[in-house]
């Protein structure tokens, strides 16, 4: 007797890239897509990423940080407000260019502050573990729906 599985299917971490430098935002872009197999949307400024966060849910937002018109951190205030669950990450070439350090912008919300200096070991690394996360609740939500008939839609 043969029997066969179908594979979990892969519910994977919806990411958006925010960098108002077209070359830093295919690096960043190059790198998630490395790490998650997808590529992610991308946005050149504050507003419209606020916009492709109204259209699409994302789980995550790589953010630069020093940008014109809506810095990184106004946008994650804004984005953090209407979208509580979206997880951000911030970047920055040059912290020290920044009124607000690192540390403080991760108790304003961001899940991490990084230097663009470090952005292939440390976000690669923090992108795999937001999947694999992000993976686990998913597992968790189907799981939950099986147990609990009430759930199933007919």
């Amino acid at each position: 007797m043969n029997s066969s599985f179908a594979p979990w299917p892969n519910r994977c971490l919806r990411t958006l890239v925010l960098d108002d430098d077209r070359r830093w935002r295919e690096l960043v872009a190059f790198n998630v897509e490395m790490q998650l197999g997808i590529p992610p949307a991308l946005a050149s400024n504050g507003k419209d990423a606020l916009e492709i966060l109204d259209e699409s849910p994302i789980d995550l937002v790589v953010s630069d940080l020093i940008m014109p018109e809506m810095d990184g951190l106004q946008f994650m205030k804004r984005a953090r407000l209407r979208y509580p669950r979206t997880k951000i990450i911030l970047l920055s070439a040059d912290f020290d260019a920044f009124p607000v350090p690192p540390r403080r912008l991760i108790e304003l919300g961001a899940i991490a502050a990084i230097s663009k200096a470090d952005i292939a070991p440390t976000l690669g690394n923090l992108v795999r573990i937001l999947q694999e996360a992000t993976m686990t609740e998913w597992l968790r939500m189907t799981e939950r729906q099986l147990v609990n008939p009430r759930s199933w839609t007919t």
